[in-house]
């Protein structure tokens, strides 16, 4: 599930599932607010506003775990690009050219 040229994972089923729990629940607290002022009521509310917060934050929160996580496992600041697309200048310098070993520079 790949997304677009640099190889970053789609963001389109996250997307779609916490756009629409996101507003079933904003449409359920709009339904409380002319229901009455019972303990049962605030208490289903309660747990709609804890349930919307923890989807945002595992939102943002999962995809920062997966971009560490692709940055720790690749050594790499930009861990979703293409490693073999990235090659030296023709016209680089030999003295400070990479180590004919390190991979990342491409083959």
């Amino acid at each position: 599930m790949s997304g677009g040229k640099s190889g970053e994972p789609s963001w389109r089923y996250r997307r779609l599932a916490i756009y629409a729990v996101t507003i079933w629940g904003c449409f359920q607290l709009w339904l409380l607010v002319d229901s009455q002022d019972t303990r049962v009521n605030e208490t289903i509310a309660w747990g709609w506003q804890v349930m919307i917060g923890a989807l945002v934050l595992g939102y943002t929160g999962f995809a920062t775990v997966q971009d560490m996580t692709a940055i720790w496992r690749t050594r790499s600041g930009k861990p979703y690009r293409d490693p073999d697309a990235v090659q030296p200048p023709a016209d680089w310098p030999a003295d400070i050219a990479p180590p004919e070993d390190d991979r990342r520079m491409g083959p």
